[in-house]
């Protein structure tokens, strides 16, 4: 289900940003001027802004679609067009109409300019907010397995999930990060065994050493097929709720645990509410009771449960023929779980596609036991990522840890900061850990979220191009122009733009600094964290070109330098929070 179909029409109520207000404006100017040379008005106007500023800064082809029944050219309907719009006395934002081969190019008044500087300035940190929705949005994400290591595969859901939380609180959701770990699959069990088997390892302290087990067992069930049938035997035990059993696997989650809280530490992730598979076992019990009594599902003479879901998708098992659940199972009762402490507006999974069935069959599950709320539960299903060797595999040992790639990512900005910068110990620890795992945040985020990755960590930390440090020096620059204009005792002017013109540089970056909430609501309804990243870059460019053609400091009125002042804070504050919303820190040196 796509998020507009999940909107709340009645809660569809935007601040009026100057860009909207602009393109409301030009849009009926249109439609009036169209009125009055065309048979017709009814034809979609669509207004884009343009790649080149020539162009002007919202342009429309209109004039295209109108030339066949007005047996016309598309050139001279525009012309004509364009003529009534600029006779309109009643423009604020819109400064002119320009035809150019029958497309129609509107220009931004000093106006627009003004407003949404002035905007900016008041916003501050909560420029770009929208009221897209309302209640709670529970974005399920990360969850990592206890007793596998937390590898650099999981890092795509974390940051993807956190990512698309934070969007979506600044769209006006009530956003809860909800982090469901798997521990009560059969990789448990299987740890259980190898602890049991294995007294020749090292004690089990440690993510590493807990794959060095994982690892050994797998080999050695290969090989004896007996020892799964062992493993079987302790996993009926823990949905059983043997207490020695029990014991053990707590000890399993622990050493899990210390690692997992490492890592979403380094990342800066917070969950409002962290649970596993294990606390849903008996429940699930219940939903397969309730879907036989139902008739959607089916006891078979083995005692295998299986739910009926043909011919829309295939039908799946509920329960195993021994009594023991399965993932889907245990996400029935979590939904129930989510709807009864939640009540959301909004349930979204964030997993790798891999899951795109599986979640299918619990939302149709979830309707055909009558569960209305099963309409407001989306999947987000996002490539795989790879290693050089292949795809990342917990059994085979070949895993790359999480932990270690932000700490060699740290490591990689701390080495260029050294080179390039003088600073204390403490500051470049400080900037490494912003930098490095910034770096790994928006070199991930930036991909659209159907695509595999090939990781390659030199290339995902590089700081050169189009990545995350280059948004990050950007904000850099913004702050040391502020800051030594603090020490300069000069601050942006109050009243910019009225009585002096704005060149094509600075109409250019506030122009981009302007289109801000529209990202922010591109990106929030369609779940998709890369549409900021790429608004980011193309922002940071467009504040390299002012840098370079418009000086600050050192302008040569006053007048020029407090408003280049505004525009430079302006894109500071605009830096900040989207960087902000991707779960990257901006620093204030680098």
């Amino acid at each position: 289900m796509e998020f507009g179909e999940l909107l709340d029409n009645s809660c569809l109520v935007n601040p009026v940003y100057a860009i909207i207000s602009a393109q409301k404006e030009a849009r009926k100017l249109l439609k009036n001027a169209l009125k009055s040379v065309a048979t017709r008005a009814d034809a979609e106007i669509l207004l884009l802004r343009p790649k080149e500023a020539w162009q002007g800064d919202l342009s429309c082809s209109v004039c295209f679609e109108l030339a066949r029944t007005l047996k016309k050219s598309p050139k001279e309907i525009a012309e004509e067009v364009a003529r009534k719009v600029n006779e309109n006395h009643k423009k604020i934002f819109v400064e002119k109409c320009e035809p150019v081969n029958g497309h129609l190019n509107f220009f931004f008044s000093p106006a627009f300019f003004e407003a949404a500087l002035k905007e900016i300035r008041k916003g501050k940190g909560d420029f770009g907010r929208l009221k897209l929705g309302r209640g709670v949005a529970l974005v399920d994400y990360s969850h990592p397995n206890v007793g596998k290591p937390m590898h650099v595969g999981h890092i795509r859901s974390t940051i993807l999930g956190d990512s698309i939380k934070r969007l979506l609180s600044f769209s006006g959701y009530k956003s809860v990060g909800f982090n469901y770990l798997g521990d009560s699959g059969s990789q448990v069990a299987k740890l259980v065994l190898a602890m049991q088997k294995f007294k020749d390892l090292p004690e089990m302290t440690n993510e590493k050493s807990m794959l060095d087990y994982y690892v050994k067992i797998n080999q050695e069930i290969e090989a004896d097929a007996a020892l799964n049938e062992e493993a079987r035997g302790i996993l009926e035990r823990i949905e059983a709720g043997d207490e020695k059993t029990l014991r053990e696997v707590e000890r399993i989650r622990e050493v899990s645990m210390k690692a997992f809280e490492r890592n979403y530490g380094l990342l800066g992730i917070v969950f409002e509410e962290v649970t596993g598979e294990s606390a849903f076992v008996n429940d699930a019990k219940k939903r397969v009771v309730e879907a036989v009594k139902k008739g959607i599902a089916i006891r078979e003479a083995d005692g295998t449960v299986i739910v009926k879901l043909e011919p829309e998708l295939p039908n799946t098992v509920l329960m195993r023929s021994n009594g023991t659940t399965l993932y889907l199972t245990r996400d029935l009762a979590l939904a129930d779980y989510k709807w009864k402490n939640y009540k959301f507006a909004l349930n979204l999974y964030v997993t790798a596609a891999e899951q795109n069935l599986h979640f299918q069959q619990v939302f149709k599950t979830l309707e055909k036991l009558g569960r209305e709320y099963c309409r407001k539960c989306v999947h987000i299903g996002f490539g795989l990522l790879f290693l050089e060797e292949g795809k990342i595999s917990s059994r085979e040992g070949r895993v790359v840890f999480l932990e270690d790639v932000l700490n060699n990512a740290r490591e990689l900005a701390k080495e260029e900061i050294k080179r390039t910068c003088e600073y204390d110990a403490q500051m470049i620890e400080e900037i490494s850990t912003k930098v490095g795992i910034g770096a790994v945040k928006f070199a991930l985020l930036r991909i659209t979220p159907e695509k595999n990755i090939s990781f390659d960590l030199k290339r995902v930390v590089s700081f050169q191009g189009d990545t995350g440090a280059y948004v990050q020096y950007t904000y850099v620059r913004a702050s040391n122009i502020l800051r030594k204009a603090l020490e300069q005792r000069t601050s942006p002017g109050r009243r910019p733009l009225k009585a002096l013109a704005i060149n094509d540089a600075e109409k250019n970056l506030v122009r981009a600094l302007a289109d801000f909430p529209i990202a922010v609501e591109s990106a929030a309804k369609q779940f998709r964290p890369h549409i900021l990243c790429d608004y980011l870059l193309d922002l940071s460019n467009s504040f390299s070109a002012f840098y370079d053609a418009c000086p600050v400091l050192k302008a040569e009125t006053l007048e020029e330098r407090n408003q280049r002042l505004l525009i430079v804070e302006a894109t500071k504050t605009v830096l900040g929070n989207g960087l902000r919303l991707l779960g990257i820190e901006a620093p204030e040196r680098m």
